[in-house]
């Protein structure tokens, strides 16, 4: 037996890690007004990304890799050798990937493809990657792993703020917040993740404010974990904002593994300027 590891671009893997552990990664992309498409890596930079798009008339939309990418990295890795891949992607409520990747599996004969929604994206989704890879080193099958990273998710979560809803509503990624429409005057919204899709959460008054509702309630979330958590700051185009959260938890609870990481330009087309997560995940996970 022998297991290959894939995943799509928005779980914002460093690519030290993406190089050390041999992680094969499916990217999504981003496509502008002006019809100009970008291939979600290094190619365009997050800074870039959101200097492009508050010049653009209209929101960037998105597109998931298409299911031939899919089917060509199954063969690839069938070819090479292997006999199983677990693949683990972004919120199947936000994208599609999950379910065309799961398709394509289900196309392509002498490999076994275990796919897993991990409901979340960003670094907490690549938190999956990793404790995958973790227990393929423990030699767990895979169908084993995937019932781990499935009872893991029971204590996975992630918190937003953004600085307004016009991404999200645009792009179709929220639910439920129609009733918010127009009274965010001076409000800053707080969302959640909640299986899988992204929900209103509250309305708080002022931008420090939220950061703070925002690290209670995750640590309310963690506290029946004891110290065996991971913290996943998650900083959008204002860096002093993940600045104030990673050092104030840092003093307040120094008893957490924290992983500071960026949003790249899917996630951030989605989010808009201004957007901050905070994720937290019951499990310490390897962060090199």
């Amino acid at each position: 037996m022998k297991i290959a590891i894939l995943t799509d671009s928005t779980s914002y893997l460093s690519q030290s890690l993406i190089d050390k552990y041999h992680i094969e990664v499916a990217p999504l992309s981003v496509t502008f007004d002006n019809g100009d498409n970008f291939i979600e890596n290094d190619a365009l930079s997050t800074d870039t990304f959101y200097e492009r798009m508050a010049k653009s008339e209209t929101i960037p939309t998105t597109s998931q890799p298409a299911i031939g990418t899919f089917i060509e990295k199954y063969e690839k890795f069938r070819d090479e050798g292997y006999t199983d891949v677990i693949a683990v992607f972004l919120s199947s409520g936000i994208s599609g990937s999950y379910q065309t990747a799961t398709q394509a599996g289900e196309l392509v004969e002498g490999i076994n493809v275990h796919t897993f929604d991990s409901k979340l994206a960003c670094m907490v989704e690549g938190g999956y990657v990793l404790y995958a890879i973790e227990l393929i080193e423990q030699g767990l099958t895979p169908s084993e792993i995937i019932d781990e990273l499935t009872d893991l998710r029971e204590r996975t979560g992630a918190y937003l703020m953004v600085d307004d809803l016009k991404n999200l509503q645009k792009s179709g990624r929220i639910t439920g917040a129609q009733a918010w429409v127009g009274t965010l005057l001076k409000m800053k919204p707080v969302l959640k993740f909640n299986d899988g899709k992204i929900l209103p959460e509250e309305k708080v008054r002022t931008k420090k404010r939220a950061l703070q509702d925002i690290i209670n309630k995750v640590i309310a979330c963690i506290e029946p974990y004891g110290d065996e958590v991971t913290l996943y700051v998650i900083e959008g185009d204002k860096p002093e904002d993940a600045q104030w959260v990673h050092e104030y938890l840092d003093e307040h609870y120094p008893q957490y593994q924290i992983h500071h990481s960026k949003l790249g330009p899917v996630i951030a087309a989605h989010l808009g300027s201004g957007g901050f997560g905070l994720g937290y995940m019951n499990k310490r996970i390897r962060t090199t």
